[in-house]
């Protein structure tokens, strides 16, 4: 009686230790289950989340994009107005400066007057304080006003006369005051037509020979547009991040930050 007591308490705690070894297995299970779910919702949850976060920040790009079109209109707009006016102002000056030598032939009749054949063989003959002035005063217009209708030309988007009136420009003043400007705005009229080759020799004359013109930061993102143009995307980084790292805090190198983001 003893002896089959003892082996029924025996298989009962047998079956008892099964029984909660199998309950805590199934809790475990049922435990480790419900993490995963929680893991997978979470993980749904946060790429749902980061999904939305890039379509709001492709749409502030966006936006912005078209905020540096306008501006840049404008920009383009400003400069040409000031431009204008440079040139209103410079030819007043020197409107003013070629009448003043005119005032001069009354005195030099007066001393001619002795009856010397020497009045008839002035204009072929000028003293050189005389010729100096008139000489080089119509050169100095001749080259604002070339500059003028080349820079009008890219501005009223006629990228192909701009191009023929810059290198006129150039070829007659390779050392004038504009030389930088007309190679940049050449630059940009060979970047409108997508023609990316010469839109880059364009903007490494600037790199390569005005480095301390105020023209350079524009000249290398020009530049690195056209080597994005050309599908040299290493190089368009390059130059980009280059704008970033020389000129920071500038209205060109946040134009940078905006087009690597596209690359």
């Amino acid at each position: 009686m003893n002896l089959r007591h003892t082996q029924t308490v025996t298989t009962h705690r047998s079956l008892y230790g099964r029984a909660f070894r199998v309950s805590v297995a199934v809790t475990l299970l049922t435990a480790v289950a419900a993490a995963q779910t929680a893991f997978s919702q979470s993980s749904n949850d946060a790429m749902s989340l980061l999904l939305d976060q890039n379509r709001q920040l492709q749409a502030e790009i966006q936006a912005l994009r078209g905020q540096l079109d306008e501006q840049g209109f404008e920009i383009k707009k400003l400069q040409r107005d000031s431009l204008n006016r440079y040139t209103d102002v410079d030819q007043r000056l020197s409107d003013l400066e070629v009448a003043a030598p005119q005032t001069a032939p009354p005195a030099t009749a007066q001393r001619a007057q002795g009856g010397t054949p020497a009045v008839n063989q002035a204009p072929s003959q000028p003293s050189p304080n005389a010729s100096t002035r008139p000489s080089l005063q119509p050169a100095v217009l001749s080259e604002q006003q070339l500059y003028q209708m080349a820079y009008d030309s890219v501005i009223n988007s006629h990228f192909e006369r701009s191009i023929a009136e810059f290198d006129q420009y150039l070829g007659q003043y390779p050392e004038g005051r504009f030389v930088t400007n007309a190679h940049y705005w050449k630059g940009q009229a060979y970047l409108y037509l997508e023609r990316f080759e010469e839109a880059r020799s364009a903007y490494e004359i600037i790199l390569e020979q005005y480095a301390d013109s105020s023209k350079l930061p524009d000249a290398m993102y020009g530049l690195g547009l056209a080597y994005q143009g050309m599908g040299n995307i290493q190089r368009a980084r390059q130059m980009l991040t280059d704008i970033k790292r020389r000129f920071p805090n500038t209205g060109v190198a946040n134009l940078a930050v905006t087009r690597l983001l596209s690359l």
